[in-house]
């Protein structure tokens, strides 16, 4: 009996992986090397299943991709590549893990001793790499800093393109463009008012919240507002379909955010960023003060919370907004400081490095294993 061969496995657990993982697998296309993207699960509590959007993105990708890993234990894959935080428990018979994280982000999640059990971690920026390095001297994963492969999408994007997405999603191309993207907790979104959208009512207003707002229980006051924004005439809500946000980075002149990483990476493209810095905390929060809220968050990150103008007033968003757009270059020199150290290269030749990599270590693991035979 035949054994399938992958020189990738791509290891989807949640719908905005995908991103992250596209320009790889197009690389491996170019590159006729096999490769399959998985989406975990198929009990009806996963967000996979023949009708999701994901499913038909890899279908109009030309993408190759199946639901859960049945029959995927007796395979020959080269690597597993994965994009959580945890180093997954698979049915999959893989050589080598490799983590490529869906985001940069400013919580302590990003240096758990959890993803050094992964055999190949790529790494985005020396700030990270330093970092890693100081904290797990010892470790063994290879980490390589190659930057962040979803901006190379962003920089694929022809102009006649970006003049097709704006007829799609019904904005009008003779204003500028803010995007607001809250991540779900710790959020801005609650503390944003049901008339948001009027007061800037002379932009096109790109309204797109983290995939937890829409899945979650607990933040159905935020998908109330949403609702309510999305009545608005110069506003596009992105749905739970609209998963990526590249699209959406391509169309803006200026990001609003809070405690996500889109922060890090729309400011890489050299656009001007705002960081809302008041939020909605749990009870437990305001109760326990900022101490709690501290152990969420990477304390070293804050260093780089100065490449945009902080915001700690709902009522002094405006002006900021105005302010940048009419002076884009006010924080330019920092924002290029900061994507140097936490983004890395920004040359739309992320996916290239990372799959020259992948390659070149195969080539030495091959010759190494023939060199075995041949002694033996």
């Amino acid at each position: 009996m035949s054994v399938t061969k992958y020189f990738a496995v791509f290891y989807t657990e949640q719908i905005y992986f995908l991103p992250q993982f596209l320009p790889v697998a197009k690389e491996l296309q170019r590159r006729g090397l096999s490769y399959l993207i998985v989406l975990k699960g198929t009990t009806s509590r996963d967000i996979f299943d023949q009708n999701s959007k994901i499913v038909k993105i890899c279908e109009l990708e030309n993408q190759p991709f199946q639901l859960g890993t049945k029959g995927l234990e007796n395979a020959n894959v080269e690597y597993l590549i994965c994009g959580g935080d945890e180093h997954p428990n698979v049915d999959i018979s893989y050589k080598k893990s490799v983590l490529i994280v869906h985001g940069i982000g400013t919580k302590l999640s990003a240096f758990t001793e959890e993803k050094n059990k992964f055999d190949i971690r790529f790494v985005e920026g020396d700030f990270r790499l330093r970092r890693l390095n100081e904290l797990y001297p010892d470790a063994k994963t290879i980490w390589e800093n190659v930057g962040f492969s979803k901006l190379d999408d962003v920089l694929a994007y022809k102009p006649g393109e970006i003049k097709k997405l704006y007829n799609h999603y019904g904005l009008d191309q003779n204003k500028k463009t803010i995007l607001y993207a809250p991540t779900f907790y710790p959020s801005s979104l609650e503390k944003m008012p049901d008339n948001f959208p009027e007061q800037f009512k002379d932009y096109n207003l790109i309204i797109k919240p983290h995939f937890f707002s829409y899945i979650r229980k607990k933040y159905k006051n935020q998908r109330r507002k949403l609702e309510h924004w999305a009545k608005y005439d110069n506003v596009y809500v992105a749905g739970f379909d609209d998963y990526n946000i590249v699209p959406f980075y391509a169309l803006a002149d200026l990001l609003i955010s809070d405690e996500s990483s889109v922060v890090f990476e729309f400011a890489a493209l050299d656009k001007p960023v705002i960081l809302n810095r008041f939020l909605k905390l749990r009870l437990t929060y305001r109760l326990f003060g900022q101490r709690k809220f501290k152990k969420r968050m990477e304390p070293a990150m804050d260093q780089f919370r100065n490449l945009g103008e902080n915001i700690w007033r709902y009522k002094d968003l405006k002006a900021a907004v105005e302010e940048e757009l009419i002076n884009p270059c006010n924080y330019k020199d920092r924002r290029a400081e900061c994507t140097h150290e936490i983004i890395g290269p920004v040359d739309g030749k992320v996916s290239v490095r990372m799959v020259d990599l992948l390659e070149n270590l195969h080539s030495i693991n091959a010759s190494k294993m023939k060199q075995h035979e041949i002694r033996a």
